[in-house]
């Protein structure tokens, strides 16, 4: 009995899927296909709870679910450090709500996504600053403060910001992936013909030619 009840509710469920999505204009559509898509390249962040003495825990209990989480999350097998990493980072932002930051903390980690304990560091480093920097712009946001106090954080804000730039650049090029070159041409030479010759360059990496 309990098998047919729980047939017809998947059955019943299944049809309101549809139902919804019949209902859906075809942008939504393309969205929503977009978000399944996505949401199937990859596990899922590691996932937390507060217990009743207000610390926090992983919720997933099946080490063979647990273990891909916090690869994909952290870059790392080692739940010792992942632990320390995810707590590090939960304590650059300002709340109390410890369950709702860890979990932030672990998504934005697994968003950005570590390949090794390496990246993990650098990407746990742009998440403080990040955060950081969004506290002092809040900070900068309260109303009737002193002008000096909005103008000192707001800068302290705008040199986080840069600071997150070339830790990005960093990351980017630990990784490999191509950086914009600077080219700078001192002279160029036409010759006979029409041909232009470039005399000396220098790209961003201060390599020379000629």
């Amino acid at each position: 009995m309990a098998q047919k009840t729980n047939k017809k509710a998947s059955v019943k469920s299944a049809k309101n899927k549809k139902s919804i999505v019949k209902d859906l204009s075809e942008l939504e559509k393309n969205a929503l296909d977009k978000w399944w898509k996505k949401k199937k390249e990859r596990v899922g962040p590691l996932k937390f709870e507060v217990t009743g003495k207000r610390s926090v825990i992983h919720k997933e209990k099946n080490p063979d679910i647990f273990g891909p989480q916090l690869l994909e999350t952290t870059g790392s097998t080692d739940a010792a450090f992942s632990e320390t990493i995810l707590t590090q980072v939960s304590a650059t932002f300002h709340g109390k709500d410890n369950e709702g930051i860890a979990n932030f903390s672990a998504a934005l980690m697994h968003g950005l996504k570590p390949r090794d304990e390496t990246e993990s560091l650098l990407i746990a480093q742009m998440a403080g600053t990040h955060n950081l920097s969004m506290e002092y712009m809040r900070k900068a946001a309260i109303p009737e403060q002193y002008l000096e106090a909005g103008a000192d954080f707001n800068n302290r804000a705008y040199r986080l910001m840069n600071l997150f730039i070339k830790q990005l650049e960093i990351l980017m090029k630990y990784r490999g992936e191509a950086t914009q070159q600077k080219v700078i041409v001192e002279h160029v030479h036409i010759h006979e013909g029409g041909k232009a010759v470039v005399g000396h360059f220098e790209d961003k990496s201060g390599e020379r030619g000629g």
